[in-house]
C-alpha cells in the first residue's frame, strides 16, 4: 500500500485508518547509511531498516566498520529521511574492538540528513555526562543505533 496523504486526493478507508492506529501502516524499508568521522568510513551494512508513519520515522541500523576514521571527531551517520530539527532521537552503541569497550548513549539528529552518535568532537562534549568515544573508528568496531524522530516533510 502506498502512503496516502490529504494532498494526493487519495480516499482513506477504514482499513487504512485501522492500519495506522494499530502501528501496522508503515512497511519496514532497507536503507544504506553512510558513516563519517572527519572523512568517509567504510562499513558493512549488516541490517538497517526504517518505517515511516506520516512524519514519524522509526529506525535501526547495525553496521560493522571495515575502514578507519579520525580520532576526536564526531561519528556521523546518514539518516534514512531528513530530520525536521536537532533532537535526541534514540540510543547508540559503539563497540571499540581494540579496547574491548562498549560506549552507550544518546543519538542526536541534525536538522537535515545526518545524526551524531557518541562522538568525541566539539559538538558532543560529553553530552549528558557520558563518556564518549574519542578514539578513531577502526576495522572490527561495531555500531548500533535506533530511535524515532520527526521528518522534515
Amino acid at each position: 500500500m502506498g502512503q496516502k496523504t490529504a494532498w494526493d486526493a487519495a480516499a482513506l478507508t477504514e482499513a487504512d485508518i485501522n492500519l495506522y492506529l494499530m502501528g501496522e501502516g508503515g512497511a519496514w524499508t532497507s536503507w544504506t547509511p553512510t558513516v563519517t568521522q572527519s572523512g568517509s568510513v567504510p562499513v558493512t551494512n549488516t541490517r538497517s531498516r526504517f518505517a515511516r508513519y506520516g512524519r514519524t520515522i522509526h529506525f535501526n541500523a547495525n553496521l560493522s566498520v571495515t575502514g578507519t576514521g579520525t580520532a576526536s571527531n564526531d561519528i556521523v551517520i546518514s539518516l534514512p529521511v531528513a530530520a525536521a530539527a536537532v533532537m535526541v532521537a534514540g540510543t547508540g552503541w559503539i563497540y571499540d574492538s581494540s579496547a574491548s569497550t562498549a560506549f552507550v548513549g544518546p543519538v542526536q539528529t541534525s536538522a537535515g540528513s545526518s545524526m551524531v552518535v557518541l562522538a568525541g568532537g566539539a559538538s558532543s562534549g560529553g553530552a549528558y555526562g557520558l563518556v564518549v568515544m574519542t578514539a578513531a573508528l577502526a576495522s572490527g568496531d561495531l555500531i548500533r543505533v535506533s530511535g524515532t524522530y520527526e521528518a522534515a516533510s
